[in-house]
């Protein structure tokens, strides 16, 4: 999860969009399966309290899914200001991005 890790994915990665976040997903040079990164900036809200909330919901959804996830490095963007970030709604979203962003790896 360092600066060069976040570089890497940003300019190999392919981009997907959902209801409730964005990912940037590209396949991992690890072998210890999918490695989430997170980007949540005052732009998306300007209230610490709820950013920080946010980042837990979409920690513990990748850690309820990373068993059933492929081998990727994602960073996770949330793009839904005003919504409610419930864990079940993200888990379902993240599992249906990553594998869109799969498919997409595998076209080419």
């Amino acid at each position: 999860r360092s600066k060069r890790d976040y570089a890497d994915v940003y300019a190999n990665g392919v981009r997907v969009r959902g209801k409730y976040m964005r990912i940037v997903a590209a396949p991992t040079t690890k072998e210890v399966g999918a490695r989430m990164g997170l980007s949540v900036g005052r732009k998306f809200e300007s209230s610490a309290v709820s950013r920080n909330r946010v980042r837990r919901v979409l920690r513990e959804a990748f850690r309820l899914q990373r068993h059933q996830l492929p081998a990727l490095d994602l960073i996770l963007i949330p793009n839904a200001r005003g919504r409610s970030y419930r864990t079940p709604i993200i888990e379902d979203e993240l599992l249906q991005l990553c594998a869109d962003a799969w498919s997409k790896i595998e076209q080419g």
